[in-house]
C-alpha cells in the first residue's frame, strides 16, 4: 500500500469515498463541527456543511495535509485531511478520515494516521488532535496510533425557548465584555481547566487567544458574536453567544468558577436570558460536570458526547547543565603582611645554654 500526497486527479475518488462514509454513518446522530466522521447528521446541517467536495476540503487554501492511500488493484482506498488550528502552527486538527469498505480500506486506515504524523513531524508539528463520536470504530485505529484520550465532550441542545423561564435575581450581572478583558479571561480559563489540558490548549496567552474555541476569543468585538463578563470582583464567568443564521441554531460557549453555586446559578440564567429564542447549542467537557448539569434542568439535553483525542510526539530532553564553580572568597591583598608578628621565647629557651 502506497501513501502519498493527493493530486488534483484523486479528487473524484475522494469526493466518492466522502459520499460513501457519508451513507455508512447516516443516523448515528453524534458529531461536531471538526470531526473527521462525515456524518450526515442535524447538527452537521446546521453548522453549514454540505456533502461537496468545494466545502469540504479547499485543499490550495485552508487544508495542510492532505494525503491518499493507494492499492496496486484497487486504487485510491482512503484519504485523510489535517489542517492547523489558527495561530497555532505546531499543531495540526485532523479533520476528515475517510476509507473504503473493503480489507484493504479496512487497513488503509492505521497507515494513513501513521503516514499524517510523520508528514508533520516532517513539517515541524509535533501535536495532533481529533474528535471522534464515543464508541465509533475509528476510536481503537486512532489509539494504536499513540493518541490518547485528553476530554469528554457533551454536546448540549435545546429545541425551543422553554415556557418558564428563571427569575434573574441580579439583572445586571452582566456586561459587555473588552478586548482589555481578554488576559483576565485566560486566568479564568487556567482556573476552571486541568492543568494537562491547559497546558497543551494554553501555553501561552498568545496561542490561547489565537485558538481557543477556534478563535472566538481573537474575534473579539470584530463579528457577531456577543460576550458577556461577569465580574466579583475578578472575572468569574465568561460567555459567548453567536447568534443563529441559516439553519445553525445559537451556539453558546460558557465558562464559569462553581465555587458559589447560587451565585452560579444566577449567572447561568441571566446568560440564558440573552440566547435568542430558538434552538440552541452549547458544547461543555467532563470536568464541567456542574455547568452540565445546570443547563439540563434548564431545558438542555445531552444530544451526543464525543472523545477529543491528542497526540503529542515531541520529544522532551534533559539538558545538562555545567556544574558552576563555587565563587572564591575574596580578601584585601597585603593583610597578612600588615599584621606584625610577634614571637615570644619561653624563659627556658632563654636560660637554656647554647
Amino acid at each position: 500500500m502506497n501513501i502519498r500526497q493527493t493530486s488534483f486527479r484523486d479528487l473524484a475518488r475522494i469526493e466518492q469515498l466522502y459520499r460513501q462514509s457519508v451513507e455508512r454513518d447516516d443516523g448515528t446522530g453524534q458529531m461536531s463541527s471538526d470531526s473527521p466522521v462525515p456524518q450526515a447528521t442535524l447538527l452537521r446541517l446546521w453548522q453549514g456543511l454540505t456533502k461537496s467536495l468545494s466545502s469540504l476540503m479547499p485543499i490550495s487554501d485552508s487544508s495542510d495535509a492532505l494525503l491518499v492511500a493507494e492499492e496496486a488493484s484497487e486504487g485510491v482506498v482512503g484519504f485523510i485531511q489535517a489542517q492547523a488550528p489558527p495561530g497555532r502552527t505546531k499543531a495540526w486538527q485532523i479533520l476528515n478520515l475517510c476509507t473504503s469498505s473493503t480489507a484493504a480500506g479496512h487497513f488503509a486506515s492505521e497507515r494513513l494516521i501513521e503516514a499524517l504524523c510523520n508528514f508533520g513531524l516532517e513539517h515541524g508539528v509535533h501535536r495532533f488532535h481529533v474528535r471522534l463520536p464515543l464508541d465509533h470504530p475509528l476510536v481503537p485505529a486512532f489509539l494504536q496510533q499513540r493518541f490518547t484520550q485528553f476530554a469528554t465532550e457533551q454536546i448540549l441542545y435545546r429545541d425551543e425557548t422553554p415556557d418558564t423561564v428563571h427569575a434573574i435575581p441580579h439583572p445586571t450581572l452582566l456586561r459587555p465584555a473588552r478586548r482589555e478583558d481578554i488576559p483576565a479571561i485566560h486566568l479564568l480559563y487556567l482556573r476552571t481547566t486541568p492543568s494537562q489540558v491547559a497546558d497543551y490548549e494554553g501555553p501561552s496567552l498568545k496561542a490561547w487567544t489565537a485558538g481557543y474555541a477556534q478563535g472566538l476569543v481573537a474575534r473579539m468585538g470584530r463579528d457577531d458574536v456577543r460576550h458577556y463578563v461577569v465580574e466579583h470582583p475578578g472575572v468569574i464567568a465568561w460567555a459567548a453567544i453567536r447568534p443563529p443564521s441559516g439553519m445553525r441554531p445559537a451556539q453558546l460557549t460558557l465558562m464559569c468558577e462553581g465555587h458559589d453555586a447560587g451565585l452560579r446559578d444566577s449567572i447561568i440564567d441571566a446568560v440564558l436570558g440573552e440566547l435568542p429564542p430558538g434552538p440552541a447549542v452549547c458544547v461543555l467537557r467532563h470536568y464541567d460536570s456542574e455547568l452540565i448539569r445546570a443547563l439540563q434542568q434548564r431545558s438542555f439535553a445531552v444530544y451526543g458526547t464525543q472523545l477529543l483525542l491528542v497526540c503529542d510526539l515531541g520529544v522532551k530532553m534533559r539538558i545538562s547543565q555545567s556544574v558552576r564553580r563555587k565563587k572564591p572568597l575574596l580578601v584585601h591583598a597585603g593583610i597578612a603582611r600588615s599584621v606584625p608578628v610577634v614571637v615570644q621565647h619561653s624563659r627556658r629557651e632563654r636560660s637554656s645554654p647554647k
